[in-house]
């Protein structure tokens, strides 16, 4: 238990302290400095919550310092009503928004324990025991990615800052996943699944174990790995599963099938329905069941048109490609 002497030594000052230069980052860095009025509404609440809690230290007692805290956490409320305004002027990401209400959310309740517990305590000479163990951040609520509650994450999991995990989704045992991913809704990640940055993994998606993405792999509505190659329910092949690697900046289309066994080669296309039953190159376009090749796709998903020394351009970066001996590299 520490001795508090100035308000500057308050946990919950901090905290909120903390909220304000938040909430000035954002106004430095956003357009909200164009919109006066929601600037100043947010301004003026998240500096109502520092400033009542430093003054009512500094009045004569517990009674008028209660009185203060009150006037903060009501600003916290104001401050969180704004937040969601902040949402969907855009002016803020759905990351940010989790992070900033959930900062908001723990000082309310550490000025309502502060609350209660002035008013079972002598406060004389602004001299008196912050209660620690019921009044320390919690900084471990603070999660640098979001999670709807409705989602499960099991032990052993990393997951990288700014991700998102939405409804209904089950990350099992140990798995790996990069920063800035985008997990749908009723998506299944099988333990030990390793996802690079800013894979984007759409609604229904099954992840089988012996799966590893690279960076920026799209996935789409329903796709689904194999792990098995010949799965009966009697005979368990746990000890068999084939690994699946998926090249950095691949896309694979809505109810895909990438059989177990063989690797997609970076920036790889595979259309909509397909069934992969082959090691799929850089670059290449493959449809249909099972998969065909129909061509060859540039970074931003364009088709490439070689001309007869070899060398497309994409339509969309004008950057060039060169095939040799039926690969595709970038120049």
């Amino acid at each position: 238990m520490a001795t508090i002497k100035k308000f500057e030594d308050l946990e919950i000052w901090q905290l909120a302290m903390e909220l304000s230069n938040d909430i000035y980052d954002i106004i430095k860095n956003t357009d909200l400095k164009s919109d006066f009025a929601l600037r100043n509404q947010i301004d003026r609440s998240v500096m109502s919550v520092s400033d009542n809690i430093a003054e009512g230290f500094e009045r004569e007692g517990n009674r008028e310092f209660i009185q203060f805290l009150s006037i903060a956490k009501g600003s916290c409320g104001e401050m969180r009503s704004q937040l969601y305004k902040l949402k969907n002027r855009a002016y803020i990401e759905e990351i940010k928004f989790e992070e900033l209400q959930n900062k908001a959310e723990l000082t309310s309740k550490k000025i309502s324990s502060f609350m209660n517990y002035l008013k079972n305590t002598d406060h004389k000479g602004n001299k008196f025991q912050e209660p620690e163990a019921e009044y320390k951040p919690q900084t471990s609520n603070l999660k640098p990615f979001f999670t709807h509650e409705t989602a499960v994450i099991d032990d052993g999991c990393k997951i990288g800052n700014g991700t998102k995990i939405w409804h209904f989704s089950h990350i099992m045992s140990n798995c790996v996943i990069g920063e800035k991913c985008n997990i749908g809704q009723n998506v299944v990640i099988s333990p030990d699944v390793v996802l690079g940055k800013n894979v984007k993994i759409q609604n229904n998606v099954s992840i089988y174990t012996g799966v590893t993405c690279d960076d920026d792999v799209f996935l789409g509505p329903s796709m689904v790995f194999t792990n098995v190659i010949n799965p009966r329910s009697a005979v368990n092949r746990k000890e068999e599963y084939l690994k699946t690697h998926v090249g950095k900046g691949a896309s694979i289309g809505a109810n895909a099938t990438i059989v177990c066994g063989h690797d997609i080669g970076a920036y790889a296309f595979i259309g909509a329905g397909a069934v992969v039953t082959k090691n799929i190159p850089a670059y290449s376009l493959w449809v249909g069941n099972p998969a065909k090749q129909l061509g060859w796709v540039s970074e931003y998903g364009h088709r490439l048109v070689f001309d007869k020394d070899g060398f497309a351009t994409c339509p969309e970066t004008k950057e060039k490609y060169k095939i040799t001996n039926n690969q595709v590299n970038k120049i």
